[in-house]
């Protein structure tokens, strides 16, 4: 019985679990805000990009969250949110930069407006 009652525990344990990482799968590979593709969306939109801005701004922003998790997984457990919050402004630049080959200067301020609300929406310390 108690063996019985074990295997429904961990059940349950499994099950709720399981819920908060299925969202965060949904948000997209951050684990925060917008997956690749309602980025995408939501940047064609705003900026009014052409098909061959669409496929840039996708390679790049593409790119941008492979560099992310491979530099945060070098820092995880470090528990220094200071050098954290410095990779994380260097990532932005180095993007802007890549970004500012493809679009154009009213584009950019746009990117810049839209990076700020995301930010602006973010919970925790990357704000």
């Amino acid at each position: 019985m108690r063996k019985m009652i074990g295997a429904f525990a961990l059940t349950l344990v499994a099950l709720a679990a399981a819920t908060p990482l299925e969202a965060q799968a949904q948000r997209g590979a951050r684990g925060f805000g917008m997956s690749l593709d309602d980025q995408m969306t939501a940047l064609t939109e705003r900026l009014e990009l052409d098909d061959e801005q669409v496929t840039k701004v996708r390679e790049v922003l593409q790119a941008q969250a492979e560099t992310r998790r491979e530099r945060f997984q070098g820092m995880r457990g470090s528990g220094d949110r200071s050098a954290m919050m410095q990779m994380m402004q260097e990532l932005q630049q180095e993007t802007e930069t890549k970004l500012a080959e493809v679009l154009n200067d009213e584009q950019m301020e746009k990117y810049r407006e839209y990076v700020a609300e995301q930010r602006q929406r973010r919970p925790g310390p990357f704000r």
